[in-house]
């Protein structure tokens, strides 16, 4: 069956309506083939996300939207309904789609110059970095006499490092249970952590263990969300939930923590080796200035629960957040005995994907498993439709874009920046971590 872009036309207008439905939007004859995203319509980043997971569920299929959503490495500055009809028609067809009509172009943006240098004023500095860290939100975490939890498996990064894919390619495995960010481990008990995470830009942060009991019990959201509630209306101890979580496991398959905020604070890894019985670490790398890019176009800085109000402006916040975190996993990583260490690079993953998986693998001690090197597939198993829709997933909702594993997001940073943005400190870290 084709699919003709006058085809695809009403249905794109249909999703735009239903998703703009309760929008303060005055557009003369409503929205149309010449109705632009931004310009008309007034979306933001997350809402083309939202488009795209639409889009996807209406036709039950992945399009690869990031290749119309970026052009010369840089975000579009927007989008009308026929451009986005041109290029569905284009992917449901099976072919590159059809460049979109001149009546409603797309303007691209130029290529970027390479920034080489920052200002000195703008540059990470020892005395930057100690105001950054005075700024983190601290939590004052205690043992307790009870059991340790049985083992897990903890991804170690700070945020923009690959995190969700990596947590998405390990949830492909039959051994290994990967749900969406957790946010445990650096609260005391689940009423802590309700308090913290309930404002306007982290509420989604709650949902990943909501999504975690759907997949373990077969849950619908309503029964999940009433049990979670429950615990935090009884205020259970953050150690015990985790353990709720692995006792449907059965010691068969290894729960998989994958939450970036955690290595903001030394003493929440810690807290790691006090409540769980030989768990297992990846340290997930990624070059600082690729962390960097990232960060920015995601403009995280909003997102992040623990880091306290701020004056860094976001390239520097990304590069304390960066350092920060290598700083304190490698602080970590001399307590952990070093069989239960693997660090591995971002950079690998996405260009030598088969080899990255095998090595985790070995690592864990389960079998290597084809479905693993194959993220964008399953994707209601490896629980990337969040609790109510995929827009609101725990996780880099940029993974939506994509429907392939792309070794380019190794290197895309290099069209904006050098190390030269670097502060001595990021770089010295860095080098020693062999970029």
């Amino acid at each position: 069956m084709m699919h003709t872009v006058e085809s695809v036309e009403p249905k794109i207008i249909e999703i735009v309506e239903e998703l703009t439905e309760d929008w303060d939007v005055d557009l003369d004859g409503g929205v149309g083939p010449a109705t632009t995203m931004i310009g008309d319509i007034g979306f933001a980043s997350i809402d083309f996300i939202q488009l795209v997971v639409a889009i996807e569920g209406a036709y039950k299929q992945k399009l690869g939207f990031q290749d119309l959503l970026m052009q010369n490495g840089a975000y579009v500055d927007d989008l009308s309904v026929r451009q986005i009809a041109t290029f569905v028609s284009g992917r449901l067809n099976g072919a590159a789609p059809a460049p979109a009509p001149a009546a409603a172009p797309v303007k691209a943006a130029a290529p970027a110059a390479v920034v080489t240098s920052v200002p000195e004023g703008e540059r990470v500095t020892p005395e930057k970095l100690a105001r950054f860290r005075a700024s983190i939100a601290r939590r004052t975490l205690s043992g307790d006499d009870k059991p340790k939890n049985p083992p897990a498996l903890f991804v170690l990064s700070p945020p923009r490092s690959g995190s969700t894919l990596l947590r998405v390619i390990l949830a492909g495995s039959s051994k290994l249970f990967g749900p969406p960010e957790l946010h445990l481990l650096p609260y005391a008990t689940m009423g802590d952590r309700l308090k913290a995470l309930s404002g306007e830009h982290t509420e989604h942060l709650l949902d990943g263990t909501v999504r975690a009991l759907m997949q373990l019990h077969g849950w619908e959201a309503e029964q999940a969300r009433a049990f979670v509630s429950r615990c935090e209306q009884e205020n259970m101890s953050t150690k015990e939930f985790y353990r709720l979580l692995q006792e449907p496991l059965k010691g068969e398959k290894l729960l998989v923590d994958k939450t970036p905020s955690y290595v903001i604070d030394v003493d929440i890894l810690k807290r790691i080796e006090v409540d769980f019985e030989n768990s297992l670490f990846i340290h997930l790398l990624r070059h600082p200035c690729g962390m960097i890019r990232s960060y920015e176009e995601s403009k995280l800085q909003r997102l992040m629960p623990m880091v306290q109000e701020s004056s860094f402006g976001a390239r520097e916040l990304a590069e304390l957040t960066w350092l920060t975190a290598q700083l304190n996993t490698l602080e970590f990583a001399k307590q952990v005995p070093k069989e239960r260490w693997l660090t591995l690079r971002y950079e690998d993953i996405v260009c030598s994907p088969e080899a990255s998986i095998r090595q985790i693998c070995n690592f864990a001690k389960i079998p290597y498993e084809d479905a693993m090197i194959n993220p964008y597939e399953e994707m209601d198993q490896r629980m990337t439709d969040g609790v109510d829709n995929a827009s609101k997933m725990s996780g880099d909702l940029k993974f939506h874009l994509h429907n392939a594993i792309n070794p380019e997001a190794a290197v895309r940073w290099k069209q904006f920046y050098t190390d030269g943005i670097l502060g001595a400190q990021t770089l010295e870290i860095a080098r020693s971590l062999g970029y």
